[in-house]
C-alpha cells in the first residue's frame, strides 16, 4: 500500500480530477498568467493544470506519479523531492499551490518555511487540504487505517498560525466533498481486511458525527460520506 503502485489511481481518482475547489481557483485567477509555478505534492498533476504558466514545475516523493503527472497530464518539469526540503534557488516562482497533501507532512511549518523562501515578493501560494473541527480525533484516526502515510489533517487556525508572519491570507474558502467510499477506501489498493477495517470504523462513529459526516450508509455498506477541504490563498509577505 503505497503511492508508488498507487499512481494511475490517483490519475483517475474523482476526488483529484474535479472539485468545487477546482473551479474555486480557476474563477479567482482567472485571466492571470505567472511566469514560473511550482506545484508541490503534485500526485498525478491535476491541480497544476487549473493555473496558466510559462514554466511549470511538480514535485512529488513518488517517482511514479511524476511518470504519471508526466505521460497523463504533459507535465515536463518533474522533480523528485520531499516538500520539507526543496531543491531551489530563493525568490523563484510567482505562485506555489499544493492540494490534498499537507496532511501527509511531518513537518508543515518546514513546508511553509520552504514555500515563503522560494516564492518571489508578493507571490501567491494556494494551498488546498482536509479541514477537521469537532471531526478532528475521528477523521484522523479512520485516515491513518487507509493511509498510514497520513500525519494529522490540520483546524483552519493551525494552518493560519502555520502562516502567521510569512504570508497574508487573500482569501478563504470551506469546500465540502462528497467522497465514493468504495473509490476512496480503495485508492491505495487495501487488503481485504484493511478494506474491512475501514468500512468499520464508520459504522463505529457516534451518531452525531455520522450526521456531521453525511455517512450515507445501505445495510451493512458504506456509500458515501462529505469531508471539509479549505481553500487559502495567501499572498508572501
Amino acid at each position: 500500500m503505497n503511492f508508488d503502485d498507487s499512481a494511475m489511481n490517483y490519475f483517475e481518482s474523482s476526488d483529484h480530477k474535479i472539485g468545487d475547489d477546482l473551479d474555486f481557483c480557476k474563477r479567482y485567477f482567472k485571466g492571470i498568467k505567472f511566469n514560473k509555478l511550482l506545484d508541490v505534492a503534485t500526485a498525478a498533476g491535476h491541480f497544476s493544470k487549473v493555473f496558466k504558466a510559462n514554466l511549470k514545475i511538480v514535485t512529488d516523493i513518488s517517482i511514479n506519479m511524476l511518470k504519471v503527472a508526466k505521460e497523463k497530464n504533459a507535465l515536463k518539469n518533474v522533480v523528485l523531492c520531499n516538500a520539507e526540503e526543496m531543491p531551489f534557488n530563493n525568490n523563484v516562482f510567482d505562485i506555489v499551490t499544493c492540494r490534498i497533501a499537507l496532511h501527509h507532512f511531518h513537518y508543515p511549518s518546514n513546508f511553509f518555511k520552504e514555500t515563503y523562501r522560494v516564492l518571489k515578493k508578493n507571490g501567491f501560494f494556494v494551498l488546498i487540504d482536509n479541514i477537521v473541527d469537532i471531526d478532528e480525533y475521528y477523521l484522523n484516526k479512520i485516515e491513518l487505517i487507509r493511509d498510514k502515510t497520513h500525519i494529522k489533517s490540520l483546524t483552519v487556525q493551525e494552518i493560519l498560525s502555520l502562516a502567521d508572519k510569512k504570508f497574508r491570507l487573500l482569501s478563504f474558502k470551506n469546500i465540502f466533498k462528497k467522497h465514493n467510499f468504495y473509490e476512496w477506501a480503495t485508492r491505495l489498493n487495501p487488503t481485504q481486511d484493511n478494506l474491512n477495517d475501514i468500512e468499520q470504523a464508520f459504522f463505529d462513529l457516534p451518531e452525531y458525527l455520522k450526521q456531521e459526516l453525511r455517512v450515507e450508509i445501505d445495510g451493512k455498506k458504506i456509500i458515501s460520506y462529505t469531508d471539509k477541504k479549505g481553500v487559502f490563498i495567501f499572498q508572501k509577505i
